[in-house]
């Protein structure tokens, strides 16, 4: 609104210089015709911009034409009924009907693409200001996750150091294998809290001896399929999210002999599909969705990307990004 009133003073001025004789009331029918003009432009185009400000820039040219011509036609019928009842100099009366349309559609159009403009800045510059609010909120969200990794960590250089004498005192190969595998998630997670993301094969390796301590538990109560190229394993994910992802499936699902967990990892277009068939526990805890959301969080930071969550009457699915 203020905007409309500024540029309708700036029109008001023009023709208080040249009014003979000179009219207050005139003045004044004449802003607020002009104020109500630009008010009448600026919705029009607020409402248009906000519809299409995120098309792809080819369009949004032919179609930001498209509006400007579009409103001006809109607002001609009010803009020369009001020039009928207000502009009755004797100038504007002599020229021609024609004439006088095409300049009211002139001033018209001129009036509508600049109000676009103006509308389509303000756009920007909120825009770009809510981009950095997201920014901030997720480098925020991220350090919050970090510190709290960090508070969980247990002298991870010391329980792996741990780990491999205890693998070199026992003899048993069983207990021996359990305790190699363990050490090797430890190495895993030593090498990588501190990078964005790891390749397929890092992830996949690390993935095998979790996959191996998750067996030793529960046996044939969980089937994990891992049906992935040679040639994709050099893509690259956040660490830990296939980690975390089965952890999930295992902490809500019923897992048993005769009735199996069972968990699939396969390519599919630019994302890397994990699927779990649903078998919720009859006394599950309630889920607070951290996981989830931490995963999420950090794929917008990392990849500027979103996650895709599915959940069927059968099935639960997390479609993962893929980065180069």
């Amino acid at each position: 609104m203020l905007i409309s009133a500024c540029i309708a003073i700036l029109a008001s001025f023009p023709r208080m210089l040249r009014m003979e004789p000179f009219s207050w009331w005139a003045i004044i029918h004449f802003f607020l015709h002009s104020f109500l003009f630009g008010l009448i432009c600026w919705f029009l185009h607020n409402w248009f911009i906000t519809e299409t400000f995120h098309r792809k820039r080819e369009d949004k040219i032919i179609i930001a034409l498209s509006y400007i011509v579009l409103v001006a036609l809109l607002i001609f019928p009010y803009n020369y009924l009001m020039s009928l009842l207000y502009d009755v100099s004797e100038g504007f009366l002599e020229i021609p009907i024609a004439r006088k349309q095409y300049m009211l559609f002139l001033r018209g159009l001129v009036t509508s693409g600049l109000f676009y403009f103006i509308q389509h800045h303000k756009m920007v510059v909120f825009q770009k200001q809510e981009s950095q609010l997201e920014i901030e909120r997720l480098k925020q969200a991220q350090l919050e996750v970090s510190l709290n990794s960090l508070k969980e960590q247990l002298s991870p250089h010391f329980l792996f150091n741990t780990l491999n004498t205890l693998s070199t005192l026992t003899s048993e190969k069983h207990v021996k294998d359990f305790v190699n595998e363990l050490s090797n998630i430890y190495r895993h997670v030593l090498q990588h809290k501190q990078k964005d993301t790891v390749t397929l094969t890092q992830e996949l390796h690390f993935i095998h001896s979790y996959v191996y301590i998750l067996k030793s538990r529960f046996e044939d109560a969980i089937n994990i399929d891992i049906n992935i190229a040679e040639a994709d394993q050099s893509l690259h994910i956040p660490a830990l999210t296939l980690q975390l992802l089965i952890e999930n499936a295992v902490k809500h699902n019923m897992a048993t002999s005769y009735k199996p967990l069972s968990i699939q990892l396969f390519r599919e277009g630019d994302y890397l599909v994990v699927i779990n068939n649903l078998q919720a526990k009859n006394s599950v805890s309630y889920s607070t969705g951290t996981g989830l959301h931490n995963i999420r969080l950090r794929y917008q930071l990392i990849f500027n990307k979103e996650i895709v969550i599915e959940k069927t009457s059968t099935h639960f699915i997390v479609k993962l990004p893929l980065g180069a």
